[in-house]
């Protein structure tokens, strides 16, 4: 019934320690979209109406800080220092290839996915959320593009087939994918250590919004930057591109360079 749904609502919203909006919006998208398939097919089973639709949500309006290149590399290299490279990899991944973090953790990327020998320049990128897959350049002519992330891979320890796995502790278990909520408190015991000085605000999330954000800081237009992320569409990608200075000087200097054309 409605009544129920909104109970159900209420309670996924809190999750264990905080709000998570995200997360039971989804659930009740997932819910509604299954009540409608299954009533189709099983209509004796159900009710008239869908209580899921026309559920009253609600949205954070809390907007994801992105980090810096230079703060996501500083990051690595602490993960490498604290023994958890992989953690590291992950952060990188997520700025340069801008894979969403949950993907990499549930090793959906593999050492096979990364310059195989039919795509020797290239690293497939799968993003489960949307199914979208593409295929990342990594240089031209020789040239690459990603040199500090490669050399970063390049000495981090391969324990199975997907790049990023857990270590176990014990020589008798296997390496398994990271469960996010691990990963995220790694993540934060690393960002705790004072000697590394990164910001507060810094999560795995952010790194893909600092990658993002990068690539409107490199001008880029918009369907240069739907090419590389694989976003479906403009307003999602925009979501990512967070306005900065950078953004608004090169928009400045362009104009006073029309404005000058124009006085000629």
């Amino acid at each position: 019934t409605p009544a129920a749904v909104d109970k159900i609502y209420d309670r996924l919203k809190q999750g264990k320690n905080k709000q998570t909006l995200r997360s039971a919006n989804l659930s009740c998208d997932i819910a509604r979209k299954a009540w409608r398939v299954v009533s189709r097919k099983h209509p004796s089973e159900f009710g008239d109406k869908n209580p899921f639709v026309g559920l009253e949500r609600e949205y954070s309006t809390k907007s994801v800080k992105p980090v810096s290149r230079e703060i996501v590399y500083r990051f690595a290299v602490a993960a490498m220092d604290f023994g958890q490279p992989h953690i590291g990899a992950t952060a990188l991944i997520s700025f340069e290839w801008l894979q969403r973090p949950e993907n990499i953790l549930a090793g959906h990327l593999t050492w096979t996915d990364y310059r195989p020998m039919d795509h020797p320049n290239h690293v497939r990128i799968f993003h489960h959320k949307t199914s979208e897959m593409i295929w990342h350049p990594l240089e031209e002519n020789g040239a690459r593009f990603y040199p500090e992330l490669e050399d970063y891979l390049s000495k981090l320890e391969k324990l199975g087939t997907p790049i990023v796995l857990l270590k176990p502790k014990s020589g008798n278990q296997t390496p398994r994918p990271f469960r996010i909520h691990y990963a995220d408190k790694l993540v934060k015991k690393i960002r705790e250590v004072p000697k590394y000085q990164l910001p507060d605000y810094f999560t795995l999330s952010a790194c893909r919004h600092g990658g993002m954000t990068e690539l409107g800081d490199a001008e880029l237009t918009e369907s240069q930057v739907m090419s590389l992320s694989a976003h479906r569409t403009p307003e999602a990608a925009r979501i990512y591109v967070k306005r900065t200075e950078t953004q608004r000087v090169a928009a400045a200097k362009k104009r006073r360079a029309w404005v000058n054309q124009k006085n000629k």
